[in-house]
């Protein structure tokens, strides 16, 4: 849209380098999520009451907004999950708070980050298994393999795994940058040479 003259919102902020569940949800799918927020779990109360409560709105919202992805048992788990990933978070917040603050006093902010980054990304991916899964005996069966069978790197012609894991280093790369601030890469899309254009828009095509 961005490179035929339309400026839309921007739906999606780099969620993968997202820092916890709560912040995830606030860097994917933007225009869904505040929906969800304004019109589901605000008027059900929010945060305003009882923790059991708030943790009630939680899952309302995340079960439900699984159920908007389509009527199948596996939305409805992905869901579930990602709620559950929220009541978890807070209720543990008050024990894990002191801990961090200690490690942060002690210089560890960037490796806790790192930490955190890594841990709400296996987590996103762990509960991505029920959303694209056509039925939830074949998640559990995809979870079961992944911690039980052991085989090759990839399965199928070697050249589309390279391919794959080129335009994705390229593709995080350039993410990397955006989350750091050393890059915008929608300059490059108005850079004055003709060549670096050219480059980033077949970049962004293939990755």
């Amino acid at each position: 849209a961005r490179v035929m003259g339309f400026k839309l919102m921007t739906n999606f902020n780099r969620p993968y380098f997202a820092k916890s569940i709560s912040e995830f949800w606030k860097r994917w799918h933007i225009s869904l999520s505040t929906w969800f927020r304004d019109y589901l779990y605000i008027p059900m109360g929010g945060s305003k009451f009882s923790k059991p409560r708030t943790y009630f709105n939680l899952m309302c919202t995340f079960t439900l907004s699984g159920l908007w992805h389509g009527a199948s048992w596996t939305y409805i788990c992905w869901g579930a999950v990602n709620g559950f990933y929220l009541v978890f978070a807070q209720y543990i917040s008050s024990f894990a708070s002191p801990i961090k603050k200690r490690l942060l006093y002690f210089g560890f902010k960037s490796l806790l980050n790192t930490y955190h980054i890594i841990v709400t990304f296996i987590l996103i991916l762990f509960s991505w298994v029920f959303f694209r899964a056509p039925s939830l005996d074949v998640s559990f069966n995809i979870l079961q393999k992944i911690f039980t069978q052991r085989g090759p790197l990839f399965i199928g012609e070697s050249n589309t795994f390279v391919y794959s894991i080129f335009f994705l280093t390229v593709l995080m790369v350039v993410e990397i940058f955006e989350e750091y601030k050393l890059m915008n890469s929608f300059s490059l899309l108005y850079h004055e040479n003709s060549y670096v254009r050219r480059i980033a828009y077949t970049l962004i095509i293939f990755s």
